[in-house]
């Protein structure tokens, strides 16, 4: 049985605006943010969708926030004001700003052609998403994965070049781990990017690529696979500064 809307007000707007038909059950609940699965319209081509429902700033814990915000610019001097001070309206608007930035990189990574869910509207509040799944179970974490070894060379090759197809698009996830790739079908579908950074700005971009990296070893190893991070890193980051990516 569907939630009654009034239980879930973040994802109305999806409602109204005929996206989704009902909230059906929490995928999981989490500090940032809860994922909720939604019945889909027909118009989304799909069964099912993800609403992401960004909890009030209070409730949430972006450890090391101001270091992923850094160069990101807020325009508007009103809201910049309001998100310095602190106030109700700024933390309002500096939750909308996150759920923005992790729409607008998951259109801008979806368009690239990687492998990151497909991103199909959003509010101040929520993002609504492909799901990842059946009608029985969400695809599981790779964390919580053990892959066969025939499984795991192709995805970890296949995860470097999503890596490097980022930043290529001027993005680097900077929470990168087996925690954030959702594994179904042989197949790794990367989560999570409101912390993502724009490496032209960011000055911490370099050492959270390389960070991502070595997370992502730290699970292949597992899997008998090893790869040098900071050589990658270093790799992807040179072709970057000379513009040789993409």
């Amino acid at each position: 049985m569907a939630l009654l809307i009034t239980e879930l007000p973040a994802v109305e707007g999806f409602l109204t605006e005929g996206l989704i038909t009902g909230v059906l059950s929490t995928i999981k609940g989490g500090k940032e943010a809860t994922t909720y699965l939604c019945r889909a319209h027909p118009s989304l081509g799909a069964k099912y969708a993800v609403a992401k429902v960004y909890h009030e700033r209070k409730h949430r814990n972006f450890n090391n926030a101001t270091t992923y915000a850094e160069g990101r610019l807020i325009l508007n001097g009103q809201v910049r004001r309001a998100v310095e001070g602190k106030t109700d309206f700024g933390r309002k608007a500096q939750t909308a700003i996150w759920v923005n930035y992790e729409y607008e990189t998951l259109c801008t990574l979806y368009d690239a052609g990687a492998d990151v869910p497909e991103p199909y509207a959003s509010d101040d509040e929520a993002v609504l998403m492909e799901y990842v799944g059946d009608g029985a179970a969400p695809a599981p974490q790779l964390q919580n994965t053990a892959l066969e070894p025939h499984e795991a060379r192709p995805l970890l090759e296949r995860l470097l070049w999503n890596v490097e197809c980022w930043l290529a698009a001027h993005v680097v996830h900077a929470d990168l781990s087996a925690y954030n790739v959702l594994y179904w079908k042989g197949r790794g579908v990367v989560i999570d990017f409101p912390q993502s950074v724009d490496p032209r700005f960011n000055p911490a971009a370099r050492r959270l690529l390389e960070r991502d990296l070595r997370n992502l070893g730290n699970y292949f190893v597992r899997c008998g696979l090893e790869f040098d991070p900071v050589a990658t890193a270093d790799d992807l980051w040179r072709r970057f500064t000379f513009g040789e990516l993409g």
